[in-house]
């Protein structure tokens, strides 16, 4: 069976606050004199599915997140194959 990479980017909803992306935000700015006008954190999980094709392989992403890998509450998510 064939394996398929993807990567999921996780980042919280726009409604949530980012405390350590404001802090990231505010340093280089202020301190390191960038203009950086937004930047927001967020995270990158790599998986490897092996699957018998390309959308079940997808699928099972998608359902890792939506079972344990994304809190829907706060965060947003993207799936992208590699």
């Amino acid at each position: 069976m064939p394996i398929f990479k993807f990567a999921v980017d996780v980042q919280y909803r726009s409604n949530i606050r980012d405390p350590r992306g404001e802090t990231i935000e505010r340093v280089l700015r202020e301190e390191k004199n960038l203009p950086v006008k937004r930047l927001r954190l967020g995270k990158s999980i790599h998986l490897e599915v092996e699957a018998e094709d390309r959308e079940k392989a997808y699928e099972i992403v998608k359902r890792a997140c939506e079972e344990l890998l994304v809190n829907p509450v706060v965060e947003e998510y993207e799936v992208r194959e590699l």
